[in-house]
């Protein structure tokens, strides 16, 4: 093997090492900001409207870096999608171009609960990689592959799932906010 194939190999193992790193930092981070927004909708805690639009804002945040990081994986990293994972792509792209359409034309935020749909199926994703449901989804690409598996339990399809999530959290919370400002 070359000088020049090793570099190479060993900057395309540095480079899963660190976005795995940071995704899956980023994902710890989202399930503490949902437990937050969790709390505060059960606590009914208001803040006031310059507060409450940063929930808008994270949510819009959560969509694009996803849209963002499904890209990095299939076109920098290499790995190819299975048949949920572009499931959840087909929901993801759409929902970080309304909810960025939304932070200039606020009639297009409820397309933002289309994240509820993309948990739905990142939940089953979930199921299906590990071993649930049986056979695969796919001859190309099995949806049981665990390309991405930190600390034993974070892979692609929860981290989709954690961004659905802080997406419909995030929405709920700026919504039920905003019309109790309102009234």
């Amino acid at each position: 093997m070359s000088a020049y194939h090793f570099f190479r190999v060993e900057f395309y193992m540095d480079l899963i090492v660190f976005f795995n790193t940071l995704f899956g930092f980023f994902t710890f981070v989202a399930w503490a900001i949902c437990s937050l927004i969790l709390y505060l909708i059960i606590t009914k805690k208001r803040f006031s409207k310059l507060i409450n639009d940063q929930f808008y804002n994270l949510a819009t945040s959560v969509a694009l870096f996803c849209s963002i990081g499904s890209l990095v994986y299939s076109e920098v990293v290499g790995f190819i999608p299975c048949k949920f994972c572009w499931y959840q792509r087909y929901l993801m792209y759409p929902i970080a171009l309304f909810l960025i359409i939304g932070l200039f034309n606020k009639s297009v935020i409820k397309a933002g609960y289309l994240s509820a749909i993309g948990a739905g199926i990142g939940i089953y994703h979930i199921y299906l990689q590990n071993g649930g449901g049986g056979g695969s989804c796919a001859i190309d690409v099995p949806c049981n592959l665990k390309y991405v598996d930190i600390f034993g339990f974070i892979s692609i399809p929860v981290m989709a799932t954690t961004g659905f999530l802080t997406i419909f959290l995030s929405l709920l919370y700026y919504d039920i906010s905003r019309k109790e400002t309102v009234e």
